[in-house]
Order: C-alpha cells, then structure tokens, then sequence
C-alpha cells in the first residue's frame, strides 16, 4: 500500500478537525441561545451515560484496529483478512451493547425519548472504520467526503432547530451525521481493501488484544465523563449545561492536537516493528513542540479572555461558565500531553499495561474527587477532580517514557513559546480592563495576543513555527500551480 507522508496526512486530518473545530464557534452560540441552558443540560447528561455504552460496545476495537492495520498494511491479504475480521466483531459487539442499552434506558424514564433516539449513535459506532483509514495512514478522500456531511448538519441546525422543546430534533441530527458520516467511510472500503478475497479466520482473535486495550480508554472516558454524570446525580442538569459549555470550549482547542496524535499513532506503530529507535525519538520531540507550540498559548489566551468571550459566545445566561473556564483552561495542556503520550507512543510501543496504570490511576481519583468534592465544591470540585485526574495519568506516563522525553530539551525548545505566551497574557489581561465595546475588545484582545505571541516566536527563530511556515507555503505553493 501506498505510504504517505507524516506532513500530508496531519494536513489533512487536521483540515478535518479545524472543520470540527470552527463549526462549533457558529452553531454552539445558537444552540445554547436557541435550546437554552436546561435543554443544553440535559442533553450533555444524557449524552455522557450513553458514550458509556458507546465505550463498551467498542472495546478498544478503534486503537487495537489502528495498530494491527498498521502492522499488517504492506500486506493485501493480511491487511484484507484483518480489516474484516474487525468489522465483523464491532457488529457483534453493538448487537450485543443494544441488547442491554434498550431494555436498561429505552423503555421508560424522564429521558427516554432522547435515549431512543441514540440508538442510532451506537449503531454509527458498531459501523464506524476511522480506525482502519488511520491504520493506513490515508486521510485525504474521508477528509473531503466528510466535510459535506459536517456542512449539511449546520444547515439543517438553523433549519430545524429553533427553541427549548427543539432538543430531540437536535439530538436526531448529531446522532445521524455520525451515522451518515461512517456510512460514507464504508462505502469507499472496498477502494482500498478487497474484502471479498480470503476468508476469515476467527473474530474473536481480535478480542483479547483488543480488551488490553478497552481497559484504558475506558478509564480514560469514565474520568473524562463521570465529572458530568455525577454532577447530574448529586446537584441538576443546568449545572450539568454551565460545566460542559466550559469542556465544550476547552475541546474546540484539544480536538485540533488530538488529531496529530492519531496520525502519528499509525506511524510510530510502523516504526517500533522496524525496531527504529531513533526514528521514535524524532517524532517524539516533534509531537511535544507541536503540541506545546499551541497547547501554552491558548492555556494563557483562554484565561485572559474569558470574562468577555463566554458572555459574547454563550450570552448572559451562561455568565458562571467564565471562571469556570479559566480553572479548566490547564485541560487543553493535560488532555492534549496525555493523548500525546498515551495514544502517541504508549500504545503503538506495545507498552499498555503502562497506559493502562495511568488510565486507571486517573479514573480512580476522578470518581474518588467527584464524589469527595462535588457535595462541597459543586461545579468546582468536579473541575478540581478532573484536573488531578488529567495530572495523575501526566506524571504516570512521563515516568515511564522519560528515556524518549527529555525535559531540558523540551525547556530549551519551547522558551519562546512560553515567553511569548506570558507576554501574550499580559497585554490582553490589560485590554480586558478597557471599558468599550465587548466585540471591539475581543478583537483587541485576540488580535493583540495573536500578533504578540507570532512576533515573539518569530524573533526567536522557533523551530515548530517556522517548520509549519515552510509547509504551509509549500501547499500554497503546490494548490497554486494546480490551479492554474
């Protein structure tokens, strides 16, 4: 199979991402205007209980089809047998997940309309294939093709969605854009593989290696979701609808860095079967100052522009979200690391049991904390939770790739980073003092940060801006003569 470059797949998985990035900037304001906190509340509630079964439904099926892909992709036989062996497993699995989620959730209960309507969100996941595409390190054809189904879902959100009672109509059109999407990625299946040819061998082969696996992401989603489902438990869903608005915002930032980090999965995977070292090392350093030249800075900008930003994105009813905010700003470096070191290298390096540890470690603390704090701290202690949780799997997983990670080199290439993100800070934190327009003042502030931030870097010769210059040039170069 044809490989592709490192740079050409993040492009273009993170032209997807952008996408997903930037499509929340336009309809979060209007869905959170529009469906209003309660409904916003109990959909994000609702929404954290079923990507439990979601979770369970998969086993670890996505990061074990990652990297048995990658594996066995030079091989068309191997990678044909391979692919649908896992495709059959993950329909046996979302059988098996619908056989408990409908008589558990779909019968009767306060939510149980949105909770049928989900059962479309766990069939989109027994026939989703990202991992396979991952796997072989091809992202351009899925990319474009999913781009559409992002833009008919906008469309159909100002179309159909237009007050409070409007939440199950909402809950339809995320759940069949999924479904939709993974659709799309089938369809273009046999392009690649040939499934007709071999036959399979057994399913459930997959199914040990694959729960390896399931045990940490799963202990990474239930730190990652208990803090909503507890705080819909202990106190209300509106608190449920002010903490996620906060996640929400964090997440716009980490879904871009996370992209990276599954891109470079398929490739570290490759080379840790080649027994290149060095190679590993290479992209390890890479992947931290890539991560770090965006992860710092929006730590730093998030903060400073937060008590103008929520009430302008959100409106007033979400006031409470913006110091919120500010706690959970240090997410977007945590999350994004401890995806870096875990789905990155951890994995692919065959060391599991490793991230298993601090999986689990932070699961552990999340619902110890959860439960600890959110009766004394509310909102807040779950925000303390999450973050000692998010800590707790940083320092496991550092531990035990120190040999790949040196910190003086990370200090040493990243110092402009950081100054330039203090800087950065500084003045926007005085411009947020300025009595004037709150849309003026936001463009003040971000056009400000962003100039101050790009100048520092620039005059310091940052390595990762100026690699990221020299390849977006590049493609500006090459659409350019394609173009004419």
């Amino acid at each position: 199979m044809k490989n592709r470059s490192v740079t050409e797949n993040v492009f273009f998985n993170m032209l997807y991402q952008v996408l997903v990035t930037v499509l929340p900037i336009i309809t979060t304001p209007y869905v959170a205007r529009t469906l209003g906190l309660t409904s916003n509340g109990i959909h994000s509630f609702t929404e954290s209980i079923v990507t439990y079964f979601i979770i369970f439904g998969a086993i670890g099926t996505s990061l074990y089809g990652i990297r048995k892909v990658a594996y066995v992709r030079d091989n068309e036989a191997e990678l044909a047998r391979t692919t649908k062996e896992i495709i059959y497993l993950r329909l046996v699995l979302m059988v098996a997940t619908l056989a408990i989620y409908i008589p558990t959730l779909c019968i009767t209960g306060p939510y149980v309309t949105i909770y049928r309507i989900q059962i479309i969100n766990l069939v989109a996941n027994g026939i989703d294939i990202a991992w396979f595409y991952q796997g072989v390190e091809d992202f351009k054809k899925v990319t474009l093709r999913n781009l559409i189904v992002k833009f008919l879902f906008v469309l159909c959100l100002f179309l159909f969605i237009k007050k409070p009672e409007d939440l199950p109509i909402y809950v339809f059109l995320i759940v069949a854009s999924s479904f939709f999407g993974n659709l799309i990625m089938l369809y273009y299946l046999p392009k690649y593989v040939n499934l007709k040819s071999g036959k399979n061998q057994n399913i459930f082969a997959h199914l040990k290696p694959s729960l390896v696996l399931f045990v940490p992401q799963a202990m990474n989603y239930i730190y990652a979701l208990i803090d909503r489902t507890m705080l819909g438990w202990l106190t209300n869903t509106d608190n449920v609808g002010l903490y996620d608005q906060a996640q929400r915002i964090v997440r716009m930032i980490t879904a871009l860095l996370h992209s990276v980090g599954y891109v470079m999965m398929a490739r570290v995977a490759n080379l840790t079967s080649n027994n290149d070292s060095e190679g590993i090392k290479q992209y390890a350093r890479k992947s931290v100052n890539f991560n770090l030249f965006i992860a710092i800075p929006a730590v730093f900008g998030i903060i400073a522009v937060a008590n103008d930003f929520v009430p302008f994105f959100l409106g007033h009813e979400y006031l409470e979200v913006a110091p919120i905010l500010k706690v959970l700003a240090v997410l977007v470096f945590t999350s994004s690391m401890n995806s870096l070191m875990g789905v990155q290298f951890l994995v692919p390096m065959g060391r599991e049991k490793i991230y298993t540890i601090a999986t689990t470690s932070g699961a552990v603390i999340s619902v110890i904390g959860n439960i600890t704090l959110i009766p004394l701290l509310g909102i807040y202690g779950s925000c303390i939770a999450y973050i000692t949780a998010e800590l707790a799997v940083f320092v496991v997983s550092y531990w035990n790739l120190r040999d790949i990670f040196k910190p003086i080199q990370i200090l040493k290439d990243n110092f402009s980073v950081i100054l330039g993100s203090v800087l950065m800070y500084i003045v926007v934190s005085l411009l947020a003092l300025v009595d004037t327009n709150i849309v003026l003042k936001l463009l003040l502030e971000l056009g400000s940060g962003v100039i101050i931030y790009a100048a520092t870097v620039l005059i310091f010769k940052n390595e990762t801006c100026y690699l990221l210059l020299e390849k977006v040039l590049g493609f500006a170069k090459t659409f350019s003569r394609k173009g004419r």
